[in-house]
């Protein structure tokens, strides 16, 4: 029997690894103009990826303002939290179909029968895999690293922190699996070319890529 990823939520703190569901923010509508509109992005699903430590210095901070009533002399403000990073999680069947941000009228790369299973794996360095588990309301889901946002720490706490948003939290070990693959994945280099079409470059040199401009081609 496959061990349960998931643990309950205990209150509205927000933590590392928690899962929140219906969570909204904006966008800049696409193409941008002089005057930039807003769109409104609805996400079933989202995960907090700030660092646990990070978390628990701001609840700790929160915690002593609340207990004093105002900022003592000697408070310091360092610790506290402004945002949260979140990732968005979207739900597998349709993120598998390319019909995921649909809303936004975007249409996304589909996955085929092959490609599916490296993702289901965590093999795809791009996308995170989490099981679904109905006893947690939470559904199969998919991170995509290309995707994140913040969102004000008060507001995850006094709006999402209820149990009708804030749903569940990744395990231990979990938790810090999905910290280090997203960590890894936007610590990635792009290198310009592969070093396989250029075996005649020495070690330390530089490569220069299409246009001998030099500079690093964009990564894919």
């Amino acid at each position: 029997m496959t061990a349960c990823p998931y643990e309950p939520r205990v209150d509205s703190t927000p933590r590392q690894g928690a899962i929140y569901r219906h969570v909204q923010t904006v966008l800049p509508e696409s193409p941008v103009g002089v005057e930039v509109d807003l769109i409104l992005w609805e996400l079933p699903y989202a995960v907090a990826l700030s660092q646990e430590c990070d978390l628990l210095q701001d609840h700790k901070s929160r915690d002593k303002l609340k207990q004093s009533g105002s900022a003592p002399t000697d408070f310091k403000h360092d610790k506290l939290l402004p945002t949260i990073l979140l990732c968005p999680a979207y739900q597998a069947s349709v993120f598998r179909t390319g019909d995921h941000l649909s809303a936004l009228g975007r249409k996304m790369e589909s996955h085929t029968s092959r490609q599916w299973p490296l993702i289901r794996q965590n093999n795809n360095p791009r996308y995170h895999y989490l099981v679904g588990w109905p006893d947690y309301q939470v559904p199969e889901l998919v991170l995509d690293f290309k995707h994140f946002f913040v969102m004000p720490t008060e507001l995850m706490i006094n709006h999402y922190g209820d149990a009708i948003h804030y749903v569940a939290r990744l395990s231990s070990l979990y938790r810090e699996d999905l910290s280090h693959r997203f960590a890894a994945y936007l610590g990635r280099i792009g290198l310009p070319v592969s070093h396989h079409e250029f075996p005649e470059t020495m070690v330390g040199q530089p490569v220069v890529g299409q246009g001998g401009s030099g500079q690093p081609a964009p990564r894919q």
